[in-house]
């Protein structure tokens, strides 16, 4: 998207400090090492470094002007635009961007599965539409800011991740985003530090439903769904469930995943029609995220050929359940994020290829922002992984060690579990003592500050 210097200024109410000599910027950058010539750079403060250290070597890279809070001499002959709050100025030019730019907009949010469902909606619209999507885990204030201002203005389609981990974020997503569609993936205990409790994560996330929503697509696998359908002021929108029910409009009506071919057969059903696809698809769960994306393209007339044919080519986005063989065994990548709600069903996938002869690992890592439910969230979850059929489980962290300590000393003594303090520690094991079973699975799953994709041994990405 294109802003002119006259147009910068207006949005974020900057002082121009220094004059360029270019009539417009093509999008933005926050981030001098990813930077594209002609865009504006925006020197954003944060907890661990300032891009006013940077502006000279984003004006070395092309960028044509800098905004900035404190203007710092020789940076060049390039457009200064100087304001109080560089961040706030972000946000402000992410509102202007979205009043500008053309297309249906598809919010979407939710406890676990945003970054996944997003992927569906991508892969199934793009076959037939021009379609533009926050990139990667891009679901903050700043992420979503940055990637409206970058978004063509010619899109069919807009799909736009929201994450939050604090009261009051939402309210700014929404106003940013103002979307036509809602979906909502899941509710669960996740960012419970900065959202107290579940009941405070849906009525959060509830704000992103705007004026302007027309239709929601609702998760009502989890209890706390009925907080949302129960709204007053939500009985005029389209509200459209989806999950594992019979009951819901589209639903999850089978999954069976074949172990010889790593390939999931999948049988939907909408209404009184029954579709089926093969995907490469390890948990249902997954296969859950498809359906709001189905039903749409559905709706728009897009033949199921085509969406068996995008399933096939499609791969899940990193860390949220990649899998690759090494040796005798699957490699299975769940290492971006981790909560309770998704602990434990990893947990009874891994018992589910047990029992088909498996010999089945975990390596868990700390499930972070959790408040006061950390300890117990913990607990709960080594009490089951207690009972499970593992037969080896590698915990990583300060969480997962005191919960062990407390509750698993047998198994610790044992080696059933072992303890590691950082991802690497866990990474040196496992590149020396690899499992031996004939036919083998590990999964590796944490947060995301724990990095647990650094406990898989480079080697075994490579087979």
């Amino acid at each position: 998207m294109r802003f002119s210097p006259q147009e910068i200024a207006e949005i974020t109410q900057a002082e121009i400090q220094k004059i360029g000599n270019v009539s417009s910027f093509q999008g933005v950058a926050i981030d001098s090492r990813s930077l594209k010539r002609g865009q504006l750079f925006i020197a954003l403060k944060g907890e661990k470094t300032d891009g006013h250290l940077f502006v000279e070597e984003a004006v070395r890279k092309g960028a044509p002007g800098v905004l900035v809070s404190s203007v710092e001499s020789g940076v060049g002959e390039v457009y200064v635009f100087q304001v109080p709050d560089t961040l706030l100025a972000l946000y402000q030019l992410g509102k202007g961007a979205s009043r500008k730019l053309g297309g249906y907009k598809i919010a979407i949010t939710g406890t676990v599965g945003k970054t996944t469902c997003k992927s569906f909606f991508d892969s199934l619209l793009s076959r037939r539409f021009l379609v533009e999507a926050t990139p990667q885990s891009f679901n903050t204030i700043i992420g979503v800011a940055s990637s409206l201002v970058n978004f063509r203005e010619d899109n069919d389609y807009l799909i736009i991740e929201a994450g939050i981990n604090q009261r009051k974020e939402m309210e700014k997503l929404a106003e940013m985003i103002d979307p036509q569609m809602v979906v909502f993936t899941s509710f669960g205990e996740g960012h419970l530090e900065g959202l107290g409790s579940v009941e405070e994560v849906v009525e959060e996330k509830i704000k992103l439903i705007r004026e302007k929503t027309e239709i929601i697509y609702l998760n009502t696998d989890q209890e706390w769904s009925k907080l949302v359908e129960e709204r007053e002021e939500l009985r005029e929108k389209k509200i459209i469930s989806f999950g594992l029910s019979p009951t819901n409009h589209i639903c999850l009506k089978s999954f069976s995943l074949n172990p010889l071919t790593w390939e999931a057969k999948v049988e939907v059903r909408m209404g009184r029609d029954d579709f089926c696809f093969y995907a490469p698809f390890l948990f249902p769960e997954i296969a859950v995220m498809l359906l709001p994306a189905f039903h749409l393209v559905r709706e728009l007339n897009i033949k199921v050929e085509e969406v068996a044919e995008s399933l096939k080519d499609w791969q899940p986005p990193p860390g949220r359940g990649n899998f690759f063989f090494h040796e005798r065994g699957i490699v299975i990548d769940d290492s971006y994020n981790a909560n309770p709600l998704s602990a434990h069903k990893s947990l009874r996938f891994l018992n589910s290829l047990a029992s088909l002869g498996f010999e089945v690992w975990g390596v868990w890592g700390d499930m972070l922002e959790l408040g006061s439910i950390t300890s117990q969230a913990h607990q709960e979850f080594l009490r089951e992984l207690k009972e499970s059929s593992l037969s080896r489980a590698l915990l990583v962290g300060e969480e997962m060690k005191k919960a062990a300590e407390a509750i698993a000393k047998k198994e610790i003594q044992e080696g059933r579990f072992l303890l590691f303090s950082t991802s690497p520690e866990a990474q040196e094991f496992l590149a020396h003592h690899p499992p031996r079973g004939k036919q083998w699975a590990i999964l590796f799953k944490g947060s995301r500050k724990v990095e647990l994709e650094r406990a898989i041994p480079p080697e075994w990405r490579e087979q």
